[in-house]
């Protein structure tokens, strides 16, 4: 019995190959490019996580966003938000406000550090992106591109899309 146990495991093992998962390889992908940025941020004096600097990005396009609504985008819990926000208050780089209409809602509003800090550091983002795929012929990057926006956007939250849509 414990032999078939061990050859069934192990028949299954042998078919997760990370050369044929998607969920291998987008999330390496995303930790590469996580790790570059965050080494080259490290590496420029930069005091912000990739994470932090993530969650200024809509702020700096959306200012005002609700917390409700920076949660849809970023497509996390209210929690871990909320951690995010708190760390970049405390930097200086996000101010909260209440709403008019009810105190509860929350605002975001960027400052001019936070604006300040995305304007320096966003061409070291798609620098660092294009050095990990220096090696990946244009046509090629923009298939990947088109193929994983068609897996992502059937998926997404109708209000993440009517927030895109209507603000931009």
């Amino acid at each position: 019995m414990k032999f078939v146990a061990y050859t069934t495991v192990a028949m299954s093992t042998n078919r997760l190959n990370p050369r044929e998962s998607l969920g291998f390889l987008t999330w390496k992908v995303s930790r590469l490019l996580t790790n570059c940025l965050a080494a080259r941020f490290a590496a420029e004096g930069i005091k912000v996580t990739v994470e932090q600097w993530r969650a200024l990005l809509p702020l700096y396009k959306f200012d005002g966003l609700s917390q409700g609504e920076l949660c849809v985008v970023l497509s996390q819990e209210k929690t871990g938000v909320s951690r995010l926000l708190a760390a970049l208050e405390r930097r200086g780089l996000v101010r909260r406000e209440a709403g008019e209409g009810d105190r509860r809602v929350k605002h975001i509003f960027i400052t001019e550090a936070g604006r300040s800090l995305v304007d320096a550091t966003m061409s070291m983002a798609m620098e660092s992106t294009q050095a990990c795929c220096a090696h990946i012929p244009e046509p090629d990057l923009d298939q990947c591109k088109r193929v994983l926006w068609r897996i992502v956007e059937p998926w997404l939250d109708e209000d993440c899309l009517t927030l895109e849509a209507g603000r931009s």
